[in-house]
């Protein structure tokens, strides 16, 4: 018996060897989606300076709110943002790092977290399509075709290759859905901890609102009338625990800064409205505008033909939060691409339901055609949006040319934490970590249908004589601009510019275009 023993256990592992491999071979399509994804993602670090240097404004906006939350201030009593505070807080390990070794490398790392964050929303999108009302033996390849769409989207690219709130907002909220769906009969604990997931989505941006309804339109139409009560109460506790500390230190400035100013933003130039938004939104508005919405509107007829009894399945809750967000979006006065991150799980879903049409074999004709030109169409959005990445000048230059100790004002504070030369803004040395930011929050009654930009800046008086109170305490100016021709001064603004500094150094590229002013004169 004992000699027995060990054949026993090589038979056991023989018979366990084919499933692992079918198990391995089931998962390589999927690790091959986040491979690309990630590719796709990283693609705009790769030229000359761009990995620790600019690569939006928004960016730098959320890592300096998580360095100023480090080292004691707190937003909307000692600095404003116009969102809510959570990715200051998830962003404080990135922070930490940047006080420690330099600024452009807690940016870079807020970079590399968010890769994490965009493997966690592949995957999450996977699991979840394999939830939709379909036949078990076509599950698999919905959830891959999900997966995919997620992977290639314009938009979720766009959205996920530096730190912007949309594919946080994604990853909270995804995580919440999986909490209600991977049991056939949810939790009461379950549907608790999604209450605070979802708290955590809102916490980052506003637009998690569409997950509150989607979750409990579920709810109500499924009649699981039993967790009504402890999804509420994760609601509330998550809104006294995760928001509460922020609101109870500055109550009028965060309801004004995140609530007032996103309800009441003025309109942007440029802002596409109507079916060119739509296909925008989509990821589908770089060739056609009318051909990207009825592509899209096609996607959702076909995954929503034949559906019976949707309305008591996941289906409901995804349709509810793209019908929610999608009018939002549709109506808000100020749009970018990235926005349309947050509808891509719900479309990626509307591409698995139509993946499961057929069996397990093939597609049929028309869905796999309307598929495919989805795929074709998604695929030209990211690769002219890439085109579009390039080399920048190397911020380190400019940042030898500033002593230390030295006041350094910046319009945008991605400068300053690529030249890492990023001051907390003390009495000395005042600064905006989100200029355009200040300025939504002091024009919340600007007029309907005039553009804010450039209009609101020039027309703030306020706003501009902040900026040049900021730009006479600064040894230095670290500009975006050329000053004579900045859209959002004054003349006086410019002038007191071109009178009191001289330019040392200037960066231009097809991607980023920098200047460096030194004090020429005293006040």
């Amino acid at each position: 018996m004992i000699a027995d023993a060990p054949q026993s256990t090589n038979e056991f592992r023989d018979t366990q060897e084919p499933h692992r491999q079918r198990w391995h071979l089931r998962l390589a399509p999927l690790h091959g989606l986040l491979v690309l994804a990630i590719l796709l993602r990283t693609a705009t670090w790769w030229p000359s300076h761009a990995f620790l240097g600019v690569l939006e404004y928004d960016d730098g906006v959320y890592y300096s709110s998580s360095r100023l939350l480090l080292a004691g201030l707190w937003p909307y009593r000692d600095f404003t943002i116009v969102h809510p505070p959570i990715l200051a807080v998830v962003l404080m390990p990135a922070a930490a790092i940047g006080r420690f070794f330099g600024d452009p490398i807690g940016m870079a790392s807020a970079r590399v977290l968010m890769q994490a964050v965009a493997v966690a929303n592949v995957v999450l999108v996977y699991r979840l399509a394999k939830f939709l009302p379909l036949p078990v033996r076509v599950r698999p390849r919905a959830a891959l075709v999900a997966a995919g769409v997620y992977t290639v989207m314009p938009n979720a690219v766009s959205a996920e290759h530096t730190v912007l709130l949309e594919p946080l907002v994604n990853v909270a909220c995804l995580s919440a859905v999986y909490l209600l769906l991977r049991n056939q009969a949810p939790l009461r604990r379950d549907m608790f901890l999604a209450g605070v997931l979802i708290v955590a989505g809102l916490g980052i941006k506003l637009f998690a609102g569409a997950y509150v309804m989607g979750v409990l339109v579920w709810v109500l139409s499924t009649r699981q009338y039993r967790l009504v009560t402890p999804y509420f109460a994760g609601l509330a506790s998550g809104s006294l625990v995760l928001l509460g500390p922020f609101v109870a230190r500055a109550p009028a400035s965060s309801w004004h800064d995140i609530v007032v100013t996103q309800l009441s933003r003025p309109e942007n130039t440029g802002v596409d409205h109507g079916i060119a938004r739509l296909a925008s939104m989509a990821g589908l508005g770089y060739a056609s505008a009318w051909g990207g919405a009825c592509l899209f509107l096609m996607l959702l007829t076909a995954a929503l033909y034949g559906q019976r009894r949707t309305w008591r399945s996941p289906v409901s809750l995804w349709l509810t939060v793209l019908l929610v967000s999608s009018v939002a979006i549709l109506q808000g006065p100020t749009y970018f691409l990235h926005y349309g991150a947050f509808l891509a799980p719900a479309i990626a879903m509307l591409a698995a339901l139509v993946a499961g049409r057929a069996g397990p074999a093939q597609l049929p004709l028309l869905p796999g055609a309307l598929l495919g030109v989805l795929f074709l169409g998604f695929a030209v959005g990211t690769g002219s949006g890439l085109l579009h990445a390039g080399g920048q000048g190397d911020l380190r230059q400019a940042a030898r040319m500033i002593p230390d100790h030295s006041c350094v004002y910046s319009d945008a504070v991605s400068l300053t934490i690529a030249a890492d030369v990023f001051q907390t803004p003390s009495n000395a040395c005042p600064s905006f970590i989100d200029g355009r930011g200040v300025a939504l929050t002091e024009n919340t009654s600007w007029p309907r249908g005039v553009n804010f930009y450039p209009a609101g800046f020039v027309a703030d008086e306020r706003w501009q004589e902040t900026n040049v109170d900021q730009m006479s305490k600064a040894d230095f100016l670290l500009l975006r601009a050329t000053p004579s021709q900045f859209p959002e001064w004054t003349e006086r603004t410019r002038e007191f510019v071109l009178t009191h500094f001289e330019r040392v150094w200037i960066s231009s590229t097809n991607a980023k275009h920098v200047e460096l002013w030194r004090r020429a004169r005293p006040n």
